[in-house]
């Protein structure tokens, strides 16, 4: 998975879906791939699950006119449009959060499990954190599993980690590797409140 155009910027999409009707949900994301196979700036596109009802899509762009071709494309209005009827208690302005990637790093492979680790920055910590995160694109690279991650900045404080692998095996190694080790080691110092329980399993329904 060699990207030619640099991905700067993306989106972090949250939703639960309700009472029975997590399969639509499910279908609703699926079928926004054939979408944005179509779309040439949406350069990265990941549909995911997290639990039995909670999804989510990440994607990135080189630039802000890419992202707002995609917020105004067809699988945003798609979206909105069976929110109502499909989702619990969805907003736009909360659920629909934009990005900045800080570090990339990508290899080629059937991607279908994931990982989603949300942390935040003690005060005073941000640029550590960032740091720290631009250190873990230099450990993935030597994790030939590791297919997609992704350092995201989601404001001044808030921060993520999107990955990818072909399966339990790739992402177990990646859990038991070295950037795992050294976000134990460094969270009491540089993260607030972090526990293990914040890196979520997730399984990748479908990606660009």
């Amino acid at each position: 998975m060699k990207r030619t155009k640099k991905e700067t910027i993306g989106l972090l999409v949250t939703m639960k879906a309700k009472s029975g009707k997590e399969q639509d949900v499910k279908n609703l994301l699926l079928s926004g791939l054939t979408v944005v196979n179509n779309e040439p700036q949406t350069i990265s596109w990941f549909a995911f699950q997290i639990d039995e009802s909670t999804f989510g899509i990440y994607d990135t762009f080189e630039v802000e006119a890419g992202r707002q071709a995609h917020l105004t494309g067809e699988v945003a209005k798609a979206l909105l449009a069976n929110a109502d009827d499909l989702l619990e208690n969805f907003n736009a302005n909360v659920n629909i959060q934009l990005v900045n990637v800080i570090a990339s790093n990508h290899k080629t492979g059937s991607q279908n499990k994931g990982l989603l680790v949300i942390m935040e920055a003690k005060a005073g910590k941000s640029t550590d954190v960032e740091n720290f995160l631009q250190v873990g694109k230099q450990l993935v690279e030597h994790e030939p599993e590791t297919l997609s991650w992704y350092a995201i900045k989601l404001d001044d404080t808030r921060y993520a980690i999107f990955d990818t692998f072909t399966n339990d095996t790739g992402r177990d190694a990646h859990l038991t590797g070295k950037v795992a080790a050294a976000l134990m080691e460094n969270a009491p110092n540089i993260l607030k409140g972090f526990k293990a329980t914040a890196i979520q399993k997730i399984d990748i329904l479908a990606s660009k």
